[in-house]
């Protein structure tokens, strides 16, 4: 009897032994897979926006962009600036709407010195026209001279004549305090805005125009300019039912990545324009392998990337989140970059 209750110890032993291995063991999934459960906590992030430049002597000028260098589309008030339009990614980490993506997707940052030498040229430009018209103001004036001087009026059209010698005087006086502000300003010393409206689409949803996007907005962005992310929320600040949340792993001993390893982009590429379907917009699943060690900063992957797949999440074959995807080498689509896992932590933590 004795030996029966061994045996039977033994094998209730091995039994919760292998169970418990089985439940505890993590399953690969297909890309199939992964995309039928986290496609809804996916999101497709527009940005509309346009800059406003100050200058030291209180004018403002607006412009849609800068393209190769240059301001695209300047305007001289807000109400004549065209908007830019920009798609990017993002997915959903909580339940209070919070969306992570990169931080370039939300605001885009333009460099300085290339307003500052638009500005340079502009004010440039200026002085000529203001030069132009202290010419135009000597000519007219020189004119009126003649007419006093040589020919003989009546008394009134003579204080006519005068009146306006006063005025062209005052105009030709403004003119060179204009053009005297416009030498001694210091065209650096300029402020810089980006004016822009974020809004967020979801899998699955129809998308007409920008009026279709749910209204959203930026509640941090990292400061190390390392770590391209950001996160934006809701206005309503819920999530909605139903849409699947990448939770950021607090077991730091999971972070590790290895060359080769089998990793999936779920993203956006190229926006609106690839997402369009008859049945809504569709998110994208693309596949690839890990083609460097990763540094402290970023991972590189073979995983196939267009514009608009910033942002996007990027999960192991077990579907768990490792990075976000951030930046491409130019000129290639199979070597990408995303930020790790324990910086997304650190950034989320407020580190």
């Amino acid at each position: 009897m004795s030996c029966f209750f061994e045996r039977f110890r033994i094998g209730i032993i091995i039994l919760v032994t292998s169970l418990t291995a089985f439940y505890g063991c993590k399953r690969e999934k297909s890309a199939e897979q992964i995309y039928n459960e986290q496609a809804s906590g996916v999101v497709m992030i527009l940005n509309q926006y346009y800059y406003s430049v100050t200058l030291p002597t209180g004018d403002t000028f607006y412009f849609s962009d800068i393209q190769d260098g240059k301001i695209v589309n300047p305007a001289f008030s807000a109400s004549n600036v065209q908007t830019t339009f920009s798609f990017g990614t993002g997915f959903f980490i909580d339940n209070n709407g919070t969306i992570m993506t990169n931080r370039h997707v939300v605001n885009h940052y333009i460099k300085k010195s290339d307003v500052v030498q638009y500005v340079k040229n502009l004010t440039g430009a200026l002085v000529s026209y203001a030069q132009e018209r202290q010419e135009e103001i000597a000519y007219q004036a020189g004119r009126i001279y003649q007419i006093l001087n040589y020919s003989s009026q009546s008394p009134e059209y003579n204080a006519a004549l005068k009146q306006r010698l006063q005025e062209l005087s005052m105009d030709y006086d403004n003119a060179q305090r204009y053009i005297t502000s416009l030498r001694r300003m210091d065209a650096s010393n300029i402020l810089i805005k980006c004016h822009n409206k974020l809004g967020i689409a979801y899998n699955d949803s129809f998308i007409s125009g920008p009026q279709d996007f749910k209204e959203c907005y930026l509640i941090r962005e990292s400061e190390d300019e390392n770590v391209d992310l950001a996160m934006v929320r809701l206005a309503e600040g819920v999530t909605p039912s139903g849409a699947y949340i990448f939770r950021i792993s607090a077991d730091e001993k999971r972070d590790k990545l290895t060359l080769d390893q089998q990793l999936y982009l779920i993203g956006y590429n190229q926006g609106i324009a690839l997402a369009s379907t008859t049945e809504g917009i569709k998110v994208q699943i693309t596949s690839g392998r890990i083609s460097q060690k990763p540094d402290n900063y970023r991972v590189m992957y073979t995983i196939p990337i267009l514009q608009g797949s910033s942002g996007s999440p990027v999960v192991n074959s077990y579907g768990e989140l490792v990075a976000v995807n951030f930046a491409t080498l130019g000129g290639t689509q199979s070597f990408n970059f995303g930020i790790p896992i324990h910086q997304i932590r650190a950034f989320i933590r407020g580190i």
